[in-house]
């Protein structure tokens, strides 16, 4: 049993008589997939949220993930903690399932690997299309007549992109939301000419720091719980090995700011 499962998989929300309903269902992370569990998301039309940063994150993984991802969308988790954009979800998850099926052949076997075992269009599709699919919109995370105009338009001439031929792999591949041009939700502008276009914006910044300090003050008061005994799902602690970058005396750790 997976340490940190908490009783949200697909076959106990099936059981609960809310996976085969008209609402949407998507199930965050899915890292302890099954067989039965795929089966369930299929014939049921649902979808989970691959979050590849967080799964590495917890060190819980997604080993069966990439087998199921005809039934897939990607997700962040949490801003508090990982990246706030898709196109990192979508590059980590396209070179972790290349790194897991190619290591399959080169690794496993000592040959060389003949294909590719996934696209950039393929990742793409996860961080777009898929996305509306998800929460059953066919309007949304496509272009198209009828379709939700949400538009993200990229600077072809930036110095990560410029002499770019497959867009899709330049995006994929190569881009940062810093070459982001324009960007266009429900057909009005939010960003425009690599500016936010928000109303008073340097003041939501002061507000919203003004919260943050706050809240990490509250945080910072509060005593971290013991990692010893056993976790809230049961499992017990174990010791992690830690890794050395500093030639002589301490490892490069560096302080702790929170």
């Amino acid at each position: 049993m997976a340490v940190y499962v908490v009783g949200n998989t697909p076959e106990d929300i099936f059981s609960a008589g809310l996976l085969n309903s008209s609402i949407p269902v998507v199930i965050s992370h899915a890292a302890f997939l099954t067989a039965r569990g795929a089966q369930l998301l299929r014939s049921t039309n649902q979808y989970m949220s691959t979050t590849p940063e967080s799964e590495m994150h917890y060190g819980h993984g997604h080993p069966s993930n990439h087998l199921v991802l005809d039934q897939a969308a990607l997700g962040v988790d949490t801003h508090f903690t990982f990246s706030t954009d898709i196109l990192t979800q979508a590059r980590i998850w396209l070179q972790s399932v290349r790194e897991r099926l190619y290591g399959e052949t080169v690794i496993g076997r000592w040959q060389i690997p003949d294909s590719n075992p996934m696209s950039v269009n393929q990742a793409f599709l996860l961080a777009t299309r898929n996305g509306g699919l998800a929460l059953g919109r066919e309007d949304i995370g496509v272009i198209a007549v009828d379709a939700v105009a949400d538009l993200v338009v990229w600077d072809g001439r930036s110095p990560a992109l410029l002499g770019w031929t497959d867009p899709i792999a330049a995006v994929i591949l190569h881009a940062s939301v810093g070459d982001i041009e324009h960007v266009i939700v429900n057909g009005e502008f939010v960003k425009r000419d690599k500016k936010l276009v928000v109303e008073n914006y340097a003041e939501l910044q002061d507000r919203f720091l003004e919260a943050a300090r706050r809240i990490q003050a509250k945080l910072k008061a509060t005593p971290l719980p013991p990692q010893v005994g056993e976790f809230s799902t049961g499992s017990s602690y174990g010791a992690v090995q830690q890794v050395d970058v500093q030639r002589g005396s301490g490892t490069g750790c560096g302080p702790s700011y929170v």
